[in-house]
């Protein structure tokens, strides 16, 4: 006969009625977790008291069944649910996180789970981000990242979670970068290069660190982040997630910075920016990108004298125009890459070009290509 469904007020009356015991409160935090495989499930759990329950399971009973109990359970909670994620940033969820990783740091199990709560919590609203940035949880993270350097979902998932961390967040960018994390992300891009999801996160917190910030910037280019995010794009060509996060980085490396700029044009940028762009046309994303880190390096291709990659960067950008007319991200920057090759271009090419594409563009494309280059 089927088992009749045990609904959460059932379960938080155990759990309360037997808050001494841990082996009820693991199986608590269980059965609140299968209850809260839905959206519906969730809130319901969160609107009862579930997500306290669980914290105060966690706060009395430092043992590593509930831990990981109460983990798997508030993560299944939280995902997904900025609801369920600021309530439970309200009952002190962060904290509770936190204690869990760091009382057994040889779990790998348990820091995953933690730095799936933190992420989803830093994703809910800026008034979670920061709660987690004061929280002390970026230092968690890369306590975990150091303490499993060989397990790659580890790194992945520590990645993810600085990522969000750092996401307009001046603060806990330098606090990521003040203990070590470029290090430590570099080194965990350079240990799992076949594992792309790690990479495309790895290159996230990069990029959120070092966009219009120099000392950042030169801190990546100095530990060879260059040549790990190039390797990155080559070893994962056919991820269009993957080239749209490395150009975008690179990008991020180098914007309004000329010494970077160098640095980065020095690696063959350029010619990663135009593979990536021919590869995945159909893109956006990556067209977008890809336009703007040939934007940052139209100089440097100018002064180097490849006419063959100079070239080859004005036909990228006008197809990108082409392929991607309703999409404004795209044309602003493949007009910004026009633009900034023209500048550089003592020949007439990038003219002539757009005249020479005048029947794919149309006349109305075509004219406000134009106008852009000449500004």
């Amino acid at each position: 006969m089927p088992q009749p469904r045990t609904d959460v007020e059932d379960v938080l009356k155990m759990m309360k009625a037997s808050v001494g015991n841990p082996q009820v409160q693991e199986k608590g935090c269980e059965s609140l977790k299968r209850l809260a495989m839905d959206r519906d499930g969730q809130d319901e759990v969160a609107s009862q008291g579930g997500i306290a329950a669980v914290v105060k399971a966690m706060e009395h009973h430092k043992v590593i069944g509930v831990q990981l109990a109460g983990l798997n359970c508030l993560e299944k909670i939280t995902a997904n649910n900025s609801a369920t994620g600021s309530a439970m940033v309200e009952a002190g969820g962060v904290d509770a996180v936190l204690s869990a990783m760091r009382l057994d740091l040889s779990k790998a199990d348990l820091q995953m789970a933690a730095c799936r709560i933190l992420c989803s919590i830093a994703m809910c609203d800026a008034k979670c981000q920061e709660k987690v940035a004061k929280s002390g949880a970026a230092q968690a993270v890369l306590d975990a990242m150091r303490g499993h350097s060989s397990v790659a979902s580890v790194q992945e998932l520590g990645c993810q979670a600085l990522k969000e961390f750092a996401a307009y967040n001046a603060e806990s960018q330098e606090d990521i970068y003040m203990r070590g994390g470029i290090q430590v992300v570099l080194r965990a891009m350079e240990a799992h290069p076949e594992v792309p999801n790690l990479q495309v996160m790895g290159c996230g917190v990069l990029r959120n660190l070092a966009a219009c910030n120099s000392e950042q910037q030169q801190a990546v280019v100095s530990r060879g982040g260059i040549q790990v995010v190039l390797d990155a794009m080559s070893a994962h060509g056919d991820s269009s997630a993957m080239q749209w996060a490395g150009c975008w980085t690179l990008f991020c490396l180098c914007v309004h910075n000329a010494d970077m700029r160098c640095e980065v044009a020095a690696y063959g940028a350029a010619r990663a920016a135009l593979k990536a762009l021919e590869a995945h046309r159909a893109e956006h994303r990556v067209q977008e990108a890809g336009c703007w880190l040939l934007k940052e390096l139209a100089e440097h291709m100018a002064t180097a004298k490849d006419r063959a990659t100079f070239s080859a960067a004005i036909q990228a950008a006008l197809k990108a125009l082409e392929k991607h007319p309703g999409n404004a991200a795209v044309q602003k920057a493949a007009r910004g890459a026009l633009q900034n090759l023209s500048a550089f271009d003592k020949e007439g090419w990038v003219k002539m070009a757009c005249l020479g594409r005048c029947g794919r563009l149309g006349r109305t494309a075509t004219m406000r290509t134009l106008e852009a280059i000449q500004e």
